[in-house]
């Protein structure tokens, strides 16, 4: 089995948003012959959502997390990680193995409401129209400045790093092959490059039937690629049936693209394999 099939470490469980228990997903994980397996729960945020966990559940999480590690000791390393989420403000997790930064939300400048980037087109298409007065330029570089400021952390993975682009389905909110957002797009992933990240590939939007192809889009590969930047896959896995859904899809594309090397995630720290 090649090494990237062993580790899965974006995952989320019924502590936050996802279907599966932790013990159900450690379960799972072991079945399919992973070795390495990440909870990454959704941080606590400070505004009332359905997806994230809460302040009270956090500390269960944790012992839950630390639980499993022990039960399953010897046959899965077990990892407590975390997805921070950059409207929790300009604080870096402590006490985690590692932990995913990510930019979900957009404070819409114009009206101070907040928008959920990556939870409908009809929600996107307010953001635009009302947040941000009906200028989608200044909407999607208001993302990638935060996702740079998120890159500026450094967080062990930068999550989703072109997620803006879930909801836009055939292009219905911007052109995703325009100069206009390549440019955008383009200059904050020459900066997250610049500071060294841990870029994701990123399966999960394919497995619930957003996009036909895993984050991040063709041309970014190819300029990770030629810049050699870190690249690691995940699933973003809700349910244990999707913990490496199209690993091997996105390792081709990676490949294809230029990509010679992924970096994967294991209780012994990040090792590197070829991602052919």
């Amino acid at each position: 089995m090649k090494l990237y099939n062993t580790s899965s470490i974006h995952t989320h469980t019924t502590f936050c948003d996802g279907k599966n228990t932790p013990a159900e997903m450690a379960a799972a994980a072991a079945a399919q012959g992973l070795r390495t397996l990440g909870f990454s729960g959704h941080q606590p945020l400070p505004h009332v959502n359905e997806w994230s966990m809460t302040e009270e559940n956090l500390p269960r999480y944790r012992a839950e997390v630390e639980r499993l590690r022990a039960e399953w000791a010897g046959r899965l390393d077990i990892l407590l990680g975390l997805e921070y989420d950059w409207c929790t403000g300009p604080r870096r997790p402590e006490g985690f193995d590692y932990w995913i930064g990510s930019t979900h939300i957009l404070r819409g400048p114009a009206n101070g409401r907040l928008y959920e980037v990556d939870e409908s087109t009809r929600q996107m298409q307010a953001c635009i129209r009302d947040g941000f007065e009906g200028d989608t330029a200044a909407m999607l570089r208001a993302y990638y400045r935060q996702v740079v400021e998120v890159a500026q952390m450094r967080p062990d993975v930068l999550g989703h790093f072109d997620l803006i682009v879930k909801t836009n389905r055939d292009g219905c909110l911007f052109d995703e092959d325009g100069e206009e957002y390549r440019a955008i797009a383009g200059e904050a992933l020459d900066a997250c490059i610049e500071l060294g990240v841990c870029f994701e590939m990123n399966t999960g939007a394919v497995w619930r039937g957003w996009r036909k192809d895993a984050y991040p889009a063709d041309w970014i590969l190819r300029r990770m690629a030629q810049a050699d930047a870190r690249l690691t896959l995940t699933a973003d896995a809700h349910e244990t049936a999707a913990l490496r859904f199209g690993y091997e899809r996105a390792a081709a594309r990676a490949a294809a693209a230029g990509v010679r090397t992924l970096w994967v995630c294991t209780a012994q720290g990040w090792q590197r394999c070829a991602a052919e």
